[in-house]
């Protein structure tokens, strides 16, 4: 695989021959039509961007990357890794300028960050995000220095409560590493939210939106298909539930059971899920959200709603569920609904 990766023009019909696959990382690919689709396109993707100018710098960066890409333990990581390279890979092409829109590479779907730059001079730059973290965000705007390491450097100051803060801005062959020293407060943002990360260039936001698999919440494919079927439109509000995931299986104990708790920074209380499945197909979700609508006593509700697919628990919370009720935000009252 990594021949193919590295030698434009080199024909490959799944990027590399699965009869020959001998890594760990080579047999979770080809064991997955999803990955194996992905590893294509990302080879289609990369062997049209190393020819030319930047042809070194491109090998470079793709042997770094297959390095990272092989410290994967499982498919779901697999799934997060090609998600997030195909998006820099499909942003790639054209000379690189600082001058633009830049968006954060997140395949996750909750960490959102747009960065403009403008006035580029040999100087500096100026710069300004708009960055969330769930229901928390942040914005910074103001100038970063050029250095002898070509490299953007911003110092916060202690009139905008910013003088722990710094910031680099880094090129990295088609785009924009941004590194940070100093927390959330410490560079005048929400809780949670942080500026540091990967930006490439786009007219708008270029990252594919997430699932279960990428999220790192389900081990498979055929799970997460299973979910999508049993929760049909709120498939998608658990998604949103995602800004923090937790591993609970090891305290639920439920031997045989994974299972997972979710929720939004700033909105935990009432936007969260638990998720649990085994590796026989069963499932149990439950998902809290906030209702437009009051009680009868003009008390918010917050419903939950649960799924299963296992006929006998159908009317019954699992444990872990069950654990969870009544924990909504202090003015709201919760309602339970089985779903069908």
């Amino acid at each position: 695989m990594t021949a193919a990766l590295l030698a434009p023009g080199l024909a490959a019909a799944a990027s590399f021959d699965c009869s020959k696959a001998a890594s760990a990382t080579e047999k979770r690919i080809c064991a997955s039509a999803r990955l194996s689709s992905m590893d294509t396109q990302l080879t289609t993707l990369y062997q049209k961007l190393a020819v030319g100018a930047d042809a070194a710098a491109w090998r470079d960066d793709q042997r770094a990357w297959l390095r990272e890409r092989d410290q994967c333990g499982d498919t779901a990581c697999l799934a997060r890794v090609y998600s997030e390279r195909l998006v820099v890979l499909s942003n790639g092409a054209g000379p690189f300028h600082w001058q633009g829109k830049w968006w954060r590479v997140d395949a996750s779907g909750q960490y959102g960050s747009a960065l403009v730059i403008k006035d580029v001079s040999a100087r500096g730059l100026q710069f300004g995000f708009d960055t969330n973290a769930g229901a928390n965000s942040g914005t910074l705007d103001s100038n970063a220095a050029f250095g002898k390491d070509q490299a953007a450097h911003y110092t916060g100051n202690a009139q905008d409560f910013t003088q722990n803060c710094t910031l680099t801005f880094r090129r990295q062959v088609n785009r924009i590493e941004v590194a940070q020293k100093g927390d959330s407060a410490d560079c005048g943002a929400g809780a949670g939210v942080l500026f540091a990360g990967t930006y490439v260039a786009a007219a708008k936001d270029p990252n594919a939106k997430a699932d279960l698999l990428t999220l790192g919440i389900v081990k498979t494919s055929a799970q997460d298909d299973a979910i999508r079927k049993l929760l049909g439109r709120d498939y998608d509000a658990l998604l949103a539930t995602a800004n923090a995931v937790i591993d609970d299986s090891a305290s639920a104990g439920m031997p045989g059971v994974t299972v997972i708790s979710t929720f939004v920074h700033g909105i935990a209380c009432d936007t969260k899920a638990v998720i649990m499945y085994d590796e026989n197909g069963h499932y149990w979700i439950a998902l809290w959200s906030p209702q437009p609508q009051s009680g009868k006593d003009g008390t918010s509700i917050t419903e939950l709603r649960y799924y299963t697919n296992v006929a006998a628990d159908k009317k019954t919370l699992p444990r872990p569920i069950a654990a969870q009720r009544n924990q909504v935000c202090p003015s709201e009252r919760e309602v339970v609904r089985m779903m069908p």
